[in-house]
């Protein structure tokens, strides 16, 4: 990270969210350019940084740190393993990296765990009125995006918009027929006001809109891989690149985290 606003906020999201769910916070710093000792110097300055602006943010939260040798992506995606949320922010701001939107997307695919990328300037991330929103089109697919949308809006007290949003062809449910399937998350999670929303426009501009003000916006993603990665959806990109509170992509299939209701807190939080 750098002392930029961005870093600092993504560190401070990240500590936040582990003492809300309970659990230590890992940061993980990817320098492949730390084979000399300037580089080695490098790396502990900007960890130093990192940790300390974690204890500044949340005192009490089990905080370590861990420099990786590896590029950001396998470093991140490895330190995903076990961990129930890995956060990513800009990456060490100096002139030689390369800044988190053109990479957050192969993270997103490669990571064992949802990813949340915090790229948003100064702002209260964990207001109790600022909504969750989820982008859905499908209930049953996006299963694993509407229970990390309704598990966040319950640990924050938020209320949750899910946006019917419908695919390029149409498709998806129908809006009646997704209100009738969110039941099994309304009785899960009762004290979560839901609203559902219908986007009459394209479901990344409508996202987009409603992310001004939001505490997140969870989308999905599907699966792991060289594969996912290029076919990572232009909503999901666009999102990430542009979206006006932190995103957060989950794997709709094909990885190793369960879809049924998780009761479990956090192994760990990751961020750059």
């Amino acid at each position: 990270m750098s002392t930029s606003t961005p870093s600092r906020q993504a560190v401070g999201w990240a500590a936040a969210e582990a003492r809300v769910r309970g659990a230590g916070l890992r940061i993980v710093h990817a320098a492949p350019y730390a084979s000399t000792r300037p580089g080695q110097q490098r790396a502990a300055a900007i960890l130093g940084r990192a940790f300390t602006v974690a204890r500044q943010h949340e005192p009490h939260v089990r905080t370590v740190t861990a420099r990786s040798d590896q590029d950001a992506v396998t470093a991140l995606a490895e330190a995903s393993r076990g961990a129930d949320l890995l956060v990513v922010g800009r990456l060490s701001g100096h002139t030689g990296d390369t800044v988190v939107p053109s990479l957050a997307p192969a993270i997103a695919v490669a990571a064992h765990c949802p990813v949340t990328v915090v790229r948003t300037g100064p702002g209260p991330v964990h207001a109790v009125d600022r909504p969750v929103v989820a982008g859905v089109q499908q209930a049953e697919e996006d299963a694993p995006v509407l229970e990390e949308a309704f598990a966040d809006a319950g640990r924050h007290g938020c209320p949750l918009v899910v946006l019917h949003a419908r695919g390029p062809v149409g498709g998806g449910d129908t809006p009646a027929a997704l209100d009738r399937a969110l039941d099994p998350w309304r009785q899960r999670y009762p004290d979560v006001p839901v609203q559902v929303r219908t986007g009459d426009g394209g479901a990344a501009a409508e996202l987009l809109h409603l992310s001004v003000g939001a505490r997140t916006v969870v989308v999905g993603t599907r699966g792991r891989g060289a594969a996912a990665a290029a076919v990572l959806g232009s909503t999901s990109r666009t999102l990430l690149q542009h979206a006006d509170c932190p995103v957060t992509v989950v794997h709709r299939t094909g990885t190793d985290r369960a879809t049924a209701p998780r009761d479990r807190a956090a192994s760990g939080t990751g961020t750059v």
